[in-house]
C-alpha cells in the first residue's frame, strides 16, 4: 500500500506584488514539517511538486530539514499539481480589487479584513465555478478540475505498492483532489479550501489502484509551543 502525503504550501506573500514566494513564516512552517516528519520516522522515496515558486520553495526548505535531507535537483516537477490562478478569479469577479495595493486598501477599510476577504473569494470562486462565459478565464473550473484528475491519475499509475510521495501543491488541489477521490460535490469545495492550513499534510493512500483518504488538514504539530507557526493565508 502506498503512502501519499499531499503538502500544502507554506505561507505565501499575501498583499505584496508577488503572491507566490514564501514568507519568512512559511519557510520556518516548512522546516518544522521537517522535524514532524522526522519524528514520525517519514521518509519519501519520491517527490512530485508543482512548478510555482512557493511549492518549489517549501519542497527545498522541508528536504533539506529531513534526517537525513533529500537532495532536490532531480525530483519530479509537474504542473497538473499547480493551484488555480486565485489572483485573476477575484479579478474578474472585482476588476477594481485586481491591483495588491487597491486589495490592500479595501481590506484596510473593513472592520475584519480576513474575513472580508475570505467572503470576497468565496463569491469569486462561486463565480468561476458557474460562469457562462469561461472565457474570461485562462483556465475555467471544468479545466481546473479536470487538470486534478489527471494528476490524481498520473499518480496511481507511476505510483509502486510501497512508495512514500511527497506532493507540494496547494490548498485549491487539494480540495479539488479530496472531492474527487470522496464524490463530494463542487459546492463544497470553498468550505474544503478556507479551512486548509499552511503546510498542513492531507494523507491519502493507493491501493489496488484506488486512492483513499486518511487524514486531510493534518497540522498537530502547530499546536502549543509552536502556535505561532499555524496561519491560515
Amino acid at each position: 500500500m502506498a503512502n501519499i502525503y499531499l503538502i500544502r504550501h507554506g505561507q505565501a506573500s499575501f498583499g505584496s506584488d508577488n503572491y507566490d514566494n514564501l514568507s519568512n513564516l512559511g519557510h520556518s512552517q516548512a522546516r518544522h514539517l521537517a522535524e514532524h516528519f522526522n519524528q514520525r520516522g517519514i521518509q519519501p522515496n519520491h517527490v512530485i511538486c508543482g512548478n510555482m515558486a512557493r511549492h518549489q520553495q517549501t519542497r527545498n526548505a522541508c528536504l533539506a530539514a529531513l534526517s537525513p535531507p533529500l537532495l532536490h535537483d532531480s525530483l519530479q516537477i509537474c504542473a497538473d499539481w499547480n493551484e488555480f490562478n486565485h489572483e485573476e478569479v477575484i479579478a474578474v469577479y472585482r476588476p477594481d480589487l485586481a491591483h495588491p495595493d487597491t486589495m490592500k486598501q479595501y481590506l484596510s477599510q473593513q472592520p475584519s479584513p480576513t474575513r472580508a476577504f475570505i467572503e470576497l473569494f468565496s463569491q469569486a470562486i462561486n463565480q468561476w465555478q458557474h460562469a457562462d462565459n469561461s472565457a474570461q478565464y485562462s483556465e475555467s473550473w471544468q479545466q481546473f478540475s479536470q487538470r486534478i484528475a489527471n494528476g490524481l491519475t498520473q499518480l496511481i499509475e507511476q505510483t509502486d505498492d510501497d512508495d512514500t510521495v511527497f506532493v507540494y501543491t496547494s490548498g485549491g488541489v487539494i480540495s479539488a483532489a479530496v472531492m474527487q477521490i470522496l464524490s463530494i460535490p463542487e459546492s463544497q469545495f470553498f468550505n474544503i479550501n478556507k479551512q486548509l492550513v499552511n503546510c498542513s499534510v492531507t494523507q491519502l493512500h493507493i491501493k489496488r489502484q484506488r486512492l483513499s483518504v486518511i487524514t486531510l488538514n493534518e497540522h498537530g504539530y502547530f499546536e502549543g509551543t509552536q502556535q505561532h507557526l499555524y496561519s491560515l493565508i
